[in-house]
């Protein structure tokens, strides 16, 4: 996506790939800070350790501890959590609104942390989280409670009668967890969701997840990640570049490089 972006504006720039092992992440951001660098994107399961690499921090990474977006100033790492807002960003572009009074979000990772943060922010009054490691989810919920007192948080097991008993009532599912990954979740209770219920997939792939596809032949509005990925986009660009451009564009470029691709196989920034 971003090179595209950048060929239409004969930037003189070029967004690359490295694939890292854990370890050398340290010694790597010394590269970047010492480099020609503007930035970079993160990715799991690095978001939590970049954090805590970085120089400084926005609020977002502060509050979950967890970064997707570096920006370059000067030779310091800044780090950023636009997981949140590019979801909102989404969600708007397609008629859906920002605000939800009720969210259940599956999963307690750093996307989670980042999306939940975000959502209580702009005005959710209730948050359930839900994890296959139930202490994770609570440890969550607490975090993000301390940071929104007004915000009504809870935290569970993700398992199906649980699940069927959070979605009732609730306006928006956020899916983060890896499960999301795989080729059918059989044991996710379709039946739960009703048709009143907003269904977003942080996963991607071509023709929509199994699940998005799933819900959409039972009527529930839903969307994969590929929205939220380019608008992720826009904002890391903008904050490198100072060039402001729409996600639209930027998932534009996404959908015609997916459509590409073999079905299973991912697109990079």
């Amino acid at each position: 996506m971003h090179n595209g972006v950048i060929a239409r504006r004969k930037l003189p720039l070029r967004y690359v790939m490295f694939d890292l092992p854990p370890k050398t992440l340290p010694d790597f951001f010394r590269v970047v800070r010492a480099g020609n660098f503007l930035g970079g994107n993160v990715t799991i399961p690095y978001k939590e350790k970049a954090a805590s690499l970085a120089d400084g921090m926005s609020e977002a990474v502060r509050v979950c501890g967890a970064a997707n977006v570096l920006r370059v100033r000067s030779g310091r790492l800044h780090a950023d959590n636009t997981d949140g807002r590019g979801l909102l960003a989404a969600l708007a572009g397609a008629g859906w609104g920002r605000r939800f009074s009720r969210v259940v979000l599956l999963g307690a990772g750093g996307s989670a942390r980042g999306i939940g943060y975000e959502l209580a922010r702009v005005g959710t009054r209730e948050m359930v989280i839900l994890n296959r490691t139930p202490s994770r989810a609570h440890a969550v919920a607490e975090l993000l409670s301390r940071k929104f007192p007004r915000v009504t948080f809870s935290a569970g097991k993700l398992e199906p009668r649980e699940m069927v008993r959070e979605f009732s009532g609730t306006d928006l599912i956020v899916q983060c967890t890896s499960l999301g990954l795989t080729a059918e979740w059989k044991t996710f209770p379709v039946e739960g969701v009703k048709k009143e219920t907003r269904f977003v997939d942080i996963v991607y792939q071509r023709g929509g997840t199994s699940l998005v596809r799933v819900l959409r032949r039972k009527g529930v509005p839903a969307m994969d990640g590929l929205p939220m990925l380019a608008h992720q986009a826009a904002l890391s660009f903008g904050a490198w570049t100072g060039v402001e451009v729409a996600g639209e564009e930027f998932l534009s470029h996404a959908r015609r490089e997916l459509a590409r691709r073999r079905p299973g196989k991912g697109i990079h920034s």
